[in-house]
């Protein structure tokens, strides 16, 4: 049999990876009806199906899932060679980091300032995305934030922040409705993340307490954990917040964190690169400062 096109095992892998054919479409800027037809042809030639459509995008079939796996790492390989063929000044100033966009939102933005002053000559490009999409950005970034227990086959590991949440509210609120103790939740409007990981928190940090069949005053539900901090700053309610995401706002006293305890689940945040770029000159850099812009953040404060 005759090899596939390389355009049509370019637009496979690239709508492998990210998950979606119309993010697929945009990174390799063509139109969501080109990249299907690419799909098209390919399972054609293959006589495979390699993708299963549903009502929330695409999925790998098996046979999708291991020709993706060899295939991301010899694209990696082309892409690296034609940069270092082609923009060897361009790449050496640029560096990718992909993360949770909660966490580019919340902690990472507000201190990117301080690694420019520090090295103008790295352009630093940001991958915010969801958490199921982090991972599969390996063969784009030069450095990626996961959350796990830190060990990733053939991925070099630093950890970073602990998997732990609490409530947290305004002080405006804290005001008019104080929480001396956890039973005074009932009095509250809980605002809820209807995601993974986040979707059982308050359940889970109820429960703990002894209070798995505490009714509160109501219930606010947000897709990200992004907007149910956003709520909690207008006072709306109070929310589970979640280390690294609230650590600027009470900091600031812009939120409050009333009560000592803490939900604490498995694993953290890590830093993570491949084996092959532990030794980049801009990632030693950026993991450098990273690391210490952590630690000076430590230990994490509770404001009552």
């Amino acid at each position: 049999m005759s090899l596939p096109s390389l355009r049509a095992l370019q637009v496979f892998e690239a709508v492998a990876r990210l998950g979606s054919v119309s993010r697929a479409a945009e990174e390799l800027h063509v139109t969501q009806p080109a990249v299907s037809q690419q799909l098209r042809q390919l399972a054609a030639h293959l006589e495979l199906e390699l993708l299963e459509r549903r009502a929330g995008g695409v999925t790998l079939t098996r046979r999708g899932r291991e020709f993706a796996k060899r295939l991301s790492p010899a694209f990696f390989e082309i892409r690296a060679a034609t940069e270092n063929l082609l923009e060897k000044e361009v790449r050496s100033r640029s560096l990718t980091l992909a993360l949770l966009a909660t966490l580019a939102e919340r902690w990472m933005i507000p201190r990117l300032g301080q690694f420019q002053a520090l090295h103008p000559e790295i352009d630093v490009r940001l991958l915010g995305t969801s958490s199921d999409l982090v991972a599969r950005q390996s063969s784009e970034s030069d450095l990626m934030i996961l959350t796990g227990l830190g060990k990733w086959p053939g991925l070099v590991a630093w950890p970073l922040f602990r998997n732990s949440s609490f409530p947290v509210l305004s002080p405006e609120l804290q005001v008019r409705a104080p929480l001396r103790k956890p039973e005074d939740l009932k009095q509250h409007t809980l605002l809820q993340v209807d995601s993974e990981p986040r979707r059982q928190n308050w359940a889970d940090w109820l429960a703990e307490r002894g209070l798995a069949g505490l009714e509160p005053r109501g219930r606010l539900t947000f897709s990200s954990s992004s907007h149910a901090i956003e709520a909690a700053l207008s006072g709306l309610g109070v929310a589970m917040g979640h280390e690294p995401f609230v650590a600027d706002a009470l900091a600031a006293r812009r939120l409050l964190a009333p009560f000592a305890e803490k939900l604490v689940g498995p694993g953290g945040y890590y830093l993570v690169c491949r084996e092959d770029a532990v030794k980049s000159g801009k990632v030693a850099l950026f993991k450098d400062w990273l690391l210490a812009a952590v630690e000076a953040g430590k230990p994490a404060k509770q404001i009552s």
